[in-house]
């Protein structure tokens, strides 16, 4: 059994090839899930996949389990203990004080004073010990179910496999409520702060279990792109999940919305759609081959995207159209944040950089 983890490193985005079954950490005593990551005087310098902001903190994640935090909007940054070694792919605070991380062997992080302390609240292991036992639950219920049935039998095949799958994105309405998503359609929510959390893998509408990437509130509900062409809608606060029309067969890593509700996907090879009546029918934006990364909605309601060959892309027309912003770094980029108007950080494959957006009359058309 393998699967696909998105992963920013070297000369651009790759996608690392992890094969199944019992991984080989799990045989050692220095298990990268077990035992905390090292600092470094070099971690300013290693491979950034996400940078947040909690409050008027900046939070970077990325590979060993590397947490940075910087307090003059990314000028300096100084790296904090995380309980685990495994790279981290995503992070989300929903206040100043309460963030979560995420990332390889299903592991959740959270904190609870602005990311200078972290603990382990979820890992690879116990997500599968969760679905297997609501699955159960699901079959006793429903006997003769055939979906009950499948759960099951998925289920025991993801506790017999370890924790080899990542977590990519996590989502947090306030303190209290929130999910996760990830490889092979992992899907698990909390409503107690992560004091405990439940599967919704089979509320996703993801028979299959594509990789889930990214996860984004539109003004009309929420969207997951994934895998395969999947893009995932919930009306119904994020209780559930259905596929909507597939917009394209390309791989999405991220998704974004117009303050007038456009929603665009974006991912592997250029693969950019865009919908304005709620994922009905989707619109093909022609941009270049480079895989798009990331992205994120600007202050003045602009979308702005970043690529694997270092490119920066924004769009002022709710993704209609995007125009290339040129810039000096030649790094693969794999996340961005907007620090305050105009000042940008970005995740780079070599740490983090800022970088102030010129204006429009200084942008090239694609």
């Amino acid at each position: 059994m393998t699967f696909f983890a998105k992963l920013c490193c070297g000369a651009g985005v790759v996608l690392m090839l992890i094969t199944g079954g019992t991984p080989a950490w799990a045989e050692h005593s220095d298990d990268p899930l077990l035992n905390p990551s090292m600092l470094s005087p070099l971690s300013e310098h290693l491979m950034a996949l996400r940078v947040v902001k909690a409050g008027t903190r900046l939070i970077s994640v990325g590979e060993r389990g590397t947490i940075l935090l910087s307090d003059d909007q990314g000028k300096s940054w100084r790296q904090v203990i995380a309980p685990v070694r495994v790279t981290l792919t995503e992070a989300y605070f929903p206040s100043p004080e309460n963030g979560w991380v995420v990332g390889n062997g299903g592991v959740i992080l959270v904190t609870h004073d602005g990311g200078e302390t972290w603990t382990k609240q979820l890992d690879g292991w116990q997500a599968a010990a969760i679905e297997k036992s609501e699955a159960e639950a699901d079959l006793a219920k429903n006997p003769t179910d055939p979906k009950a049935q499948h759960r099951l039998q998925d289920a025991v095949r993801l506790v017999k496999d370890g924790p080899d799958k990542p977590l990519f994105d996590v989502y947090f309405f306030d303190d209290q409520h929130g999910f996760v998503i990830g490889a092979y359609g992992l899907a698990f929510r909390t409503a107690d702060g992560g004091k405990s959390w439940h599967s919704f893998m089979n509320q996703t509408d993801d028979p299959d279990e594509y990789n889930l990437y990214a996860i984004n509130a539109a003004p009309d509900g929420f969207y997951i792109a994934g895998e395969l062409g999947g893009v995932y809608k919930s009306t119904d606060g994020a209780m559930s999940f259905h596929r909507v029309a597939n917009p394209g067969k390309g791989t999405y890593f991220g998704v974004v919305s117009s303050p007038q509700g456009a929603v665009v996907v974006y991912g592997l090879r250029g693969a950019v759609y865009r919908t304005d009546d709620g994922g009905i029918n989707w619109d093909h934006i022609v941009m270049p081959k480079a895989t798009l990364t990331g992205g994120t909605r600007l202050s003045d309601g602009s979308l702005l995207l970043v690529d694997e060959t270092g490119g920066i892309w924004r769009s002022s027309d709710g993704g209609k159209t995007f125009q290339s912003i040129p810039h000096p770094e030649s790094a693969s980029l794999s996340g961005v944040v907007e620090v305050v108007p105009g000042l940008l950080v970005l995740s780079t494959s070599h740490g983090n950089i800022r970088f102030k957006l010129p204006s429009n009359a200084q942008e090239t058309s694609k």
